[in-house]
């Protein structure tokens, strides 16, 4: 099971940034205003199992794979970065927008999302940052986290999203564009059945989590 997500160029002129849809399609991505973009989708999955069977996706192994390296238009430049979240959940995803520009809160379970997203197979938060006199992004930090738990809806759920800081040159911010690479999220597993009463559990469990409100107290 995949979900291929199109790749995006933004372009950025002071506090304006835009997605060129020039170099490509850029499918889903929304631009949400100071340098942050966010992409929600779905794997149908209702082919693969059905709920009159007592099979589930148990996953064995879950990445997040890209088809080009991460790269910025300025070469000599502090400051410069990609800040990336993305979560596979079976969590229905009511809600990405976050405060501001940074990315200071987790993806999964952030006050805001009405699910929580507790039950998140697998997600990620990455940083991507100049790499010496090069147009090229190095990645300085990737923390991935999940459960991987067994699967018994008809959709996993997908979300992204990016914060995009311009670069700074003699301490003031300059105009940076950024190329971020099409990423395709892979899901390998079997296909297993379970005792009834397993399913019967995992399938209300399912369905709680889906109603249940968010509230922290």
């Amino acid at each position: 099971m995949a979900k291929y997500v199109e790749g995006l160029a933004v372009f950025n002129e002071g506090t304006n940034w835009t997605i060129q849809t020039g170099a490509g399609p850029a499918t889903g991505w929304v631009n949400v205003g100071n340098g942050v973009f966010q992409w929600q989708g779905f794997i149908d999955i209702s082919g693969i199992r059905t709920m009159e069977s007592d099979m589930v996706i148990v996953p064995a192994a879950v990445q997040c794979q890209y088809g080009a390296g991460f790269f910025n238009d300025q070469t000599e430049n502090t400051g410069s970065l990609v800040m990336l979240q993305y979560a596979l959940t079976t969590d229905k995803i009511d809600d990405l927008d976050f405060g501001n520009a940074g990315i200071e809160e987790p993806l999964a379970g952030f006050i805001g999302d009405n699910s929580e997203m507790e039950q998140v197979i697998y997600a990620g938060t990455e940083i991507w940052a100049p790499s010496g006199g090069s147009y090229a992004l190095t990645n300085v930090q990737k923390m991935t986290y999940g459960d991987a738990p067994p699967i018994v809806g008809p959709r996993i759920y997908v979300a992204i999203r990016m914060s995009l800081q311009r670069a700074r040159t003699g301490g003031s911010n300059v105009n940076s564009n950024f190329f971020i690479p099409p990423m395709r999220f892979m899901i390998a597993g079997q296909l297993m059945e379970v005792p009834e009463h397993q399913l019967l559990h995992l399938m209300v469990r399912q369905i709680d989590i889906q109603q249940t409100p968010d509230v922290d107290e």
